[in-house]
């Protein structure tokens, strides 16, 4: 009887939801890679990456072909919630679910014959990454504000990434409020104010405790004791220069306080404000692919991406990228990047003064409409200031791929992997590359399988 109830109660709801659907109302998009591997010397695969290198200050996957240990997904439900002429209102939702291969139990995660009535595996991560709503021809029929939006909650801003390292190398994300695309027709002007929470969670939080069992409760929901680090970005896009070429650029300051709207100091009681400076130069057409050239330079909390107030105002890097996607000759299409980052400031998130330098390619050749072999090559190499020697690593990745068209970005595809990687003493003995799995040896391999897929 009570089966029979809840039917009944869902059959109106799946009514309601097919007809949205039926009516292209609600949209789902997504993303999601999954595999399984081994490594040569047994256990589970790992990753092989120099910590501090690539997209976050702790590093991972590096050049991710045949390198990545997690089940990910994302699921993106974009919903119409008004239409009526020029007028939209739009929502969007994005939760995400992953799982790391070192601390999964297949049995337990995928439903095995397990008792499984203990507290939940804490490896088990499920967040919102987004939940934004945006209007859309409310500032007029015309003038440069006909197709402004207008947004607010947290969202993707604009975010740049280079797809075979999953780099996402000018990312200011987070919950904020904004207005884009404001068209002059020589170019569009968009500017966003987005607030970086931070200091409200311990080291406890990734271990499935709350603060509160720490903490008074108070302190880390909506109570004293935490930091903001507010974000002003003014970006302007779409700069014609020459035929395929144009140009981005943008200027973020950001600003900390805390909850009594105090000033926030960072070591040593200096100010903790960043100010940061971006340039990206496109130019398609580039033997059917693109050239993208990037540009940035930033001090304090603007740091990487990561906004902590304990990064001094007085640190500063910049960094410079190239990144191209083309297709030299028939069946073969490849990507590649050349990068040069430099960090100042001995009381930065990363330690002393360092410099970074990588470059990779992945080409791939397509035998059939279906089937294809890539190669990755990646090198990544470290040097502080106060280390006589540089951190190296070189990692060299060989797939078959089996996916829908004959295409680089054609998705899903289904890929068998061997991954070997070499590295220098230096690289070992400051963070044990391969996440420790090879002890004090200089190279590994790991092999596997994988799909990954965007829809």
């Amino acid at each position: 009887m009570k089966s029979l109830s809840l039917i009944k109660a869902a059959l109106p709801l799946a009514l309601v939801c097919g007809t949205l659907v039926a009516d292209d109302v609600v949209e789902i998009h997504g993303y999601t890679r999954a595999g399984v591997g081994r490594s040569s010397n047994g256990g589970e695969q790992v990753s092989f990456f120099l910590a501090n290198t690539g997209g976050s200050p702790t590093g991972g996957p590096g050049y991710r072909l045949g390198n990545e240990t997690d089940n990910y997904l994302e699921l993106a439900v974009d919903v119409k919630a008004y239409e009526k002429g020029n007028t939209n209102f739009k929502l969007h939702f994005r939760p995400a679910f992953r799982e790391y291969y070192q601390v999964r139990d297949a049995s337990t995660d995928a439903g095995g014959n397990v008792d499984n009535s203990k507290a939940a595996n804490p490896n088990q991560q499920i967040w919102i990454r987004e939940a934004w709503g945006e209007a859309t021809g409310i500032f007029g029929n015309s003038g440069a504000f006909k197709d402004a939006s207008l947004w607010a909650g947290r969202r993707f801003y604009m975010r740049q990434d280079l797809h075979m390292r999953d780099q996402w190398y000018w990312n200011n994300s987070g919950d904020g409020v904004g207005l884009e695309n404001i068209d002059f027709g020589f170019m569009k002007m968009h500017y966003a104010y987005i607030q970086h929470d931070t200091g409200n969670l311990s080291s406890d939080w990734n271990n499935g405790s709350i603060r509160g069992t720490l903490n008074p409760y108070s302190q880390w929901v909506g109570g004293g004791g935490h930091n903001i680090v507010a974000s002003h970005d003014l970006r302007v896009s779409d700069i014609k220069l020459w035929s395929g070429g144009s140009l981005t650029l943008g200027l973020q300051y950001n600003d900390a306080s805390n909850k009594s709207g105090t000033a926030v100091t960072g070591a040593g009681g200096n100010d903790n404000k960043g100010t940061q400076f971006n340039v990206i130069l496109n130019q398609a057409g580039v033997m059917g692919g693109d050239n993208r050239v990037y540009a940035t330079y930033g001090n304090g909390s603007t740091y990487w991406n990561w906004y902590n107030p304990d990064v001094k105002t007085e640190n500063t890097w910049w960094h410079v990228m190239d990144v191209f996607y083309i297709k030299p000759v028939t069946n073969l299409e490849m990507q590649g990047t050349v990068q040069y980052r430099k960090q100042n400031g001995k009381n930065s998130m990363a330690g002393s003064t360092n410099t970074w330098i990588s470059a990779g390619v992945r080409p791939v050749y397509f035998f059939t409409k279906h089937f294809s072999v890539a190669y990755e090559v990646g090198m990544d190499k470290l040097k502080f200031d106060n280390e006589d020697e540089s951190r190296k690593l070189l990692k060299n990745t060989i797939a078959l791929q089996w996916s829908p068209q004959a295409s680089f970005w054609s998705r899903p595809v289904i890929r068998l992997f061997a991954t070997r990687a070499d590295w220098n003493k230096n690289a070992n003995n400051w963070n044990k590359v391969g996440e420790g799995q090879f002890g004090n040896s200089l190279q590994g391999m790991t092999f596997g399988a994988q799909v990954e897929a965007w829809w």
